[in-house]
């Protein structure tokens, strides 16, 4: 009995959903060990069906069992989740997540409400809820609302919550600098680098900020702090991803340079028109001066499609020209002459022939 595919499993799953191949077919699943997964958008439906399998659960136990209703929901859903992983081998195909994190959840829930406990302990609740269901099914959404849970458990100031957020990510940032067997490893740490720093931004930034501007012609010390940590972050993603070539940390930091730019849109006081012209030919000029700086390969970073430089066209011609060129026998060697063998006149100069 298996209660999760196995790392190489795993990988040839991923591989199926990004072919956008079934994971049934007879070649995938001979390595996927009959193991069961779907593609994004019927992950998505086939998640709705569960969910709304546990409100009809939910409704039909709050008439047959009047105040265990929550409680029994939560352990059917839980029974029928783990029956699909494990009797039916499902992994990544929906029904079986909305069944597995709304049981796991309503159970937390039914605690949290029982023991009448504060708001921010329901978070914290709702957070460990949420961590035990992505740890089950591997899932890096749950992880990340788990971690987003945990924040909002703490209850701390705006400003704190945020640098908690931004030192989440960090932590995603350091993780993810590993090569993970399971891919689903790899991807949890890579939905913190993403989503956590701009969840930074919308808890530090105030309310009325994200409303209306704030004025930092006159601000203090802690507003400067909201643009500073996502421009920070932004510089530390951006390094990451270009010293690793991997595109997560540098979407990560291209969005931390978005929220520090919608923060600090009031800051020379010009209007929206002198704004738009000014940032539209500065970037113009940067992508422009990148492009010319490198148009000549810089540590593996070059401009020009590979088809125009001429290095690695000369390797591609050379091997087409292996593969394009038929294979040519070798001419059979000649029988050498061995002498003494004649019967006349001595040399092999002997009469037959």
């Amino acid at each position: 009995m298996t209660f999760r595919p196995t790392a190489s499993e795993e990988r040839w799953l991923a591989l199926a959903r990004r072919l956008h191949r079934s994971s049934g077919s007879p070649v995938l699943a001979e390595h996927a060990g009959a193991w069961r997964t779907a593609n994004f958008w019927s992950l998505f439906a086939l998640f709705i069906l569960g969910l709304v399998a546990v409100v009809m659960i939910e409704i039909i136990g709050s008439h047959l069992w009047r105040g265990a209703a929550t409680i029994i929901a939560g352990v059917v859903s839980l029974a029928a989740a783990e029956w699909l992983i494990i009797g039916r081998r499902h992994f990544g195909f929906g029904i079986e997540e909305s069944l597995e994190v709304a049981g796991i959840t309503m159970l937390a829930y039914e605690l949290w409400s029982r023991l009448h406990a504060s708001e921010t302990i329901g978070f914290g609740f709702l957070g460990t809820a949420l961590a035990i269901a992505g740890s089950r099914l591997l899932s890096p959404v749950f992880m990340t609302l788990s971690a987003l849970a945990f924040v909002m458990a703490l209850d701390a100031p705006p400003l704190g919550a945020g640098l908690v957020c931004y030192a989440i990510a960090l932590l995603g940032l350091i993780a993810s600098n590993r090569n993970y067997r399971r891919p689903s490893y790899a991807l949890m740490f890579e939905y913190l680098v993403i989503v956590m720093p701009v969840a930074g931004y919308l808890w530090s930034a105030s309310r009325s900020g994200l409303l209306t501007a704030t004025d930092y012609r006159h601000a203090t010390l802690s507003q400067w702090l909201v643009p500073t940590c996502s421009l920070a972050f932004a510089g530390i993603a951006l390094a990451s991803g270009l010293r690793r070539r991997t595109h997560v940390p540098i979407i990560a930091g291209m969005l931390c340079v978005a929220c520090s730019a919608f923060e600090l849109r009031k800051l020379t006081g010009l209007s929206l028109e002198v704004r738009l012209i000014a940032w539209g030919c500065i970037l113009l000029l940067i992508s422009t001066s990148l492009e010319r700086y490198l148009w000549a390969p810089r540590r593996g970073f070059t401009s020009r499609p590979v088809r125009e430089d001429m290095r690695s066209s000369d390797v591609l011609e050379m091997a087409g020209s292996a593969l394009l060129t038929p294979a040519t026998q070798q001419p059979e060697a000649m029988p050498s002459m061995e002498g003494g063998g004649g019967q006349f006149g001595g040399g092999g100069a002997g009469g037959q022939y």
